[in-house]
Parts: C-alpha cells; sequence; structure tokens
C-alpha cells in the first residue's frame, strides 16, 4: 500500500484548440508534476475522461506512464457510462503500466447498491490491478454506502478515492472498515490535515496541478506531525483553493498555470479558457498570497 500515498493530482488533460489532445503539452505537464508530487490520476474529473473517447483515454494514459518515466505511480480512472468500455480501459491499464484503476459508478442511471456490488465485483474479477472505487455523488448522484464497501472489501476490492467532501463519511469507512487494508484517499486538498492523521493515505486533489509546492508541503507537515505548521499551510491551501473557484475548475487550473509560464492548452469543449478580467483577479489573488 505504501506506493499509494501523498499527493496524486488529477493530472489536467491539454487540449489544442481543435479539440484534439496535445501531446507536446501533456508530456511538459506530466514531466513537470512527476518532479514535484507522489503519483498521478489520469482521465478523472480535472482530466475530462467522461469527456473523451475510449481510443483518447488509451492514448493518454499510454503518455503519462511514457511521461513519468517511473519516477511516480500513474493511477487510471476508467470510469464511464458503459460498463463494456470499463472493462476494457481496466485491461489496458495494465498493459499500459498504470498501477491502479478507479472507478465511478456508472453514471446517467440510478443504480441500487446491489447494482453497485454487482458492476463493482465483476471489475475487480477482470482487472489484474488494484482497484479503487471513486465515491462522487456530486457527478453520479450516488453514495456509497458502509455496507456496500464491506462487501466489496471481502470480493479483493482495494480502495476508495472519496470526492463527497464530507468528513464523517471518511470518519464512517476509518471506523466501520480496517484503514490499515483498506486504502482510504481523500479527493480534496481541503481536508489533509484531518484527514491523514487519521489514515488516510493520499490526497488526490486539483489544486495540486497548478500549485503542487504547498499541497505537498502541508501533506509532509501533517505526515511529520507538525500540527503547528500543517494548520497554517491548511488555512493557505484553502484559501488557494478559493481563488480557484473564482472560475470554473478546469479553466481555473489552466489559468493558474498560465501564470506559472506552463502552457496546457486548452480545455475540452462545452468549457472554455476564463475571461481576461477573471484571469486578472485571480493572479492579483494569488500574487497577494505569494503563490506566483
Amino acid at each position: 500500500m505504501a506506493v499509494f500515498k501523498g499527493i496524486i493530482p488529477p493530472v489536467l488533460t491539454t487540449f489544442d484548440s481543435s479539440g484534439k489532445v496535445d501531446d507536446k503539452c501533456y508530456l511538459n505537464l506530466i514531466d513537470f508534476l512527476s518532479q514535484k508530487v507522489h503519483g498521478l490520476f489520469v482521465c478523472g474529473t480535472y482530466g475530462s475522461g467522461p469527456l473523451m473517447s475510449v481510443e483518447e483515454r488509451k492514448h493518454v494514459t499510454e503518455l503519462a506512464v511514457e511521461g513519468a518515466k517511473g519516477r511516480v505511480p500513474v493511477i487510471a480512472h476508467i470510469g464511464g457510462t458503459n460498463p463494456d468500455d470499463i472493462f476494457e480501459l481496466a485491461k489496458h491499464a495494465k498493459e499500459a503500466g498504470a498501477v491502479a484503476v478507479a472507478t465511478v459508478v456508472p453514471f446517467y442511471f440510478s443504480y441500487s447498491q446491489a447494482d453497485i456490488i454487482r458492476f463493482f465485483a465483476k471489475l475487480v474479477e477482470i482487472s489484474s490491478l488494484p482497484v479503487f472505487i471513486y465515491n462522487n455523488p456530486k457527478t453520479t448522484g450516488v453514495s456509497i454506502d458502509i455496507d456496500t464497501l464491506k462487501k466489496l472489501q471481502a470480493v479483493g476490492l482495494y480502495g476508495i478515492k472519496d470526492s463527497s467532501f464530507d468528513l464523517l463519511y471518511f470518519y464512517s469507512v476509518k471506523h466501520n472498515m480496517d484503514i490499515d487494508k483498506f486504502c482510504y484517499i481523500t479527493g480534496t486538498e481541503a481536508f489533509i490535515m484531518p484527514a491523514v492523521p487519521l489514515g488516510a493515505k493520499a490526497a488526490i486533489c486539483g489544486l495540486a496541478n497548478a500549485l503542487p509546492e504547498p499541497v505537498v508541503e502541508l501533506y509532509n507537515e501533517t505526515s511529520a506531525g507538525n500540527y503547528a505548521r500543517a494548520l497554517e499551510l491548511q488555512v493557505k491551501v484553502n484559501q488557494l483553493r478559493d481563488v480557484q473557484h473564482y472560475a470554473q475548475s478546469i479553466p481555473a487550473i489552466h489559468a493558474m498555470l498560465k501564470m506559472r509560464g506552463i502552457n496546457s492548452g486548452y480545455p475540452r469543449m462545452p468549457y472554455s479558457l476564463v475571461d481576461d478580467s477573471i484571469y486578472t483577479k485571480m493572479e492579483k489573488a494569488l500574487i497577494d498570497k505569494k503563490a506566483l
């Protein structure tokens, strides 16, 4: 379980102005992040996975593994609407060199907990990599029950990426699961200080795409038990997170990377780059907070 630790950004996928994956931009971003963080999570929400075809997602996963060059592990998000596509991506992730796969519940339709158990049990059966369930009720409309996690752990589910933004849910996982054997990863930088000391192994957090340094420092100080300093850093990270949310999350990260001199291309439609007035407001706030 030691491979799943620390700060793991959900890597932004870079597109050109026509909407095609920009390989050069992506490899540059992967190289930048691989020098600063503990792992990479690709084709997730920030990675625009649900906006890409199966072949595009395979290509991006391959690029991420190629660009990381063994410096950090790559987790492939394989979630979508079609179970067969998900199973195909799970098999490909192994071939590409990823160390694990993660998926949300197939979205659009409303599924029961029994349906969720049936689907993930099949995925665990066909995958030769560790499988993470991705709890993201905001995008799927479904929250994963603790009893469901228990049943899935019994058939081999490796862990959870939790983007419920609910500390009480984390506490329920901690108190009802064997958290030393079931890998809990929080899906936000906002809860690093309370979650890591209580057993969270890692944080998959969007802000770390553009500002990995303060987020990694927060994780390191928290892990070392330097809680006074960690509290200061948690406040700072949450303030930087507030600046990110001056705009929609994905376009905001594109803007913040540009402020750092890193070309991240364009977001995929229907997203667009932030307008100039928001960009200026964000840049001023980050300068004021000494993040640039």
